[in-house]
């Protein structure tokens, strides 16, 4: 399921790649934005190497839709690595060296710079500029938000964990959830893992505290962790500890000893479709996708390690979320009934 989606994204990425290619051969004013002369600034919290979190996200995206080729290269863009969203001067300087480049076009890879883009997306000289920022909702101006939803490659990471603590014998899970005011992706997760363990339940630790949060689960009796954040921590302590995780966000940890499974961010599409949106002169469509739509996925699973038959497991749920005979109502705020919150 997932490598045929994912092999769909890159033969789609190709023809869409290729109608934006051909604009370039109309007729066209000094003004006019081509894929010649398109300039792509990248907002970025991390690095431009980074792997992990929206950073890692954005930029496996941005690095899927530049091996297509058809003229977006790395030439076409301009890098603010390591932007405090957290420090108002430091973020409006590296959004300010991204406008200085003239560019026509600025991703920002985290909702928390936000604040700080709509006073320079406010500003006469920057009108024509588009700016897409993660977790925003457009302003039906030059901001336009994109999100995508991950709760169904959550729920089928939730069959992976459900299933490996099945064969264990051990009906107890860990989570470590970024905001307690947002339980949607820990309430997938456990969902999933009830649906192939009646009894299962799910433990869940709130903060970002990923260290100290692993060493409490683990204190606790989990035999699988998972979260809705991506921190090197978990890895570490889980690999350590030999305790089996599923990772979230990207792939990063796939070759991480007590690896299990990842849902993952995929927003290369949506790029695309923004930046070929701009060459023709038009606006970008609002978004948010999803796991049927092949934004987000499940990764592979790591056989070495899951539970006999959690594939076909998989694949089933998976058939059902996008034939939609297997819908998923997930609360934000009220936990699950097989999910404990530590207080």
């Amino acid at each position: 399921m997932k490598n045929f989606k994912r092999i769909f994204a890159i033969v789609l990425a190709a023809v869409m790649l290729m109608s934006l290619a051909s604009c370039s051969l109309m007729p066209e004013t000094e003004t006019d934005i081509t894929n010649d002369n398109i300039k792509i600034g990248v907002l970025l919290s991390g690095a431009k190497d980074s792997t992990t979190g929206m950073s890692g996200a954005t930029m496996t995206a941005l690095n899927e839709l530049m091996s297509v080729g058809y003229g977006i290269n790395d030439e076409k863009f301009r890098y603010a690595e390591n932007a405090d969203p957290n420090n108002a001067d430091a973020a409006a300087e590296a959004i300010q060296s991204l406008l200085n480049f003239e560019c026509n076009l600025v991703i920002a890879s985290d909702a928390e710079f936000l604040d700080d883009i709509q006073k320079k997306a406010a500003e006469e000289e920057n009108a024509a500029v588009k700016f897409l920022v993660y977790g925003a909702e457009n302003d039906g101006k030059n901001i336009y938000g994109y999100n995508a939803n991950i709760t169904g490659a959550d729920y089928l990471a939730g069959i992976v964990a459900g299933m490996k603590a099945a064969e264990l014998n051990v009906p107890q899970l860990g989570y470590l959830v970024k905001d307690a005011a947002d339980l949607t992706n820990l309430n997938a997760f456990a969902m999933g893992a009830k649906s192939v363990y009646a009894d299962v339940k799910v433990a869940a630790v709130a903060g970002t505290d990923a260290a100290s949060g692993v060493a409490a689960l683990i204190k606790d009796g989990a035999v699988v962790i998972a979260s809705d954040y991506e921190d090197e921590a978990i890895a570490t302590a889980c690999t350590d500890s030999k305790i089996f995780f599923c990772g979230f966000g990207s792939e990063t940890y796939k070759d991480a000893e007590t690896f299990l499974c990842a849902p993952v961010y995929n927003f290369t599409q949506f790029y695309i479709n923004a930046i070929k949106a701009i060459v023709d002169d038009k606006e970008p469509a609002a978004f948010e996708g999803g796991y049927v739509t092949g934004e987000t996925y499940l990764s592979d699973i790591n056989e070495n390690n899951v539970a006999k038959g959690t594939q076909e497991a998989v694949n089933k749920a998976a058939e059902a979320i996008a034939d939609g005979s297997l819908g998923l109502t997930v609360t934000v705020d009220t936990p699950a009934e097989n999910v404990t919150i530590a207080k």
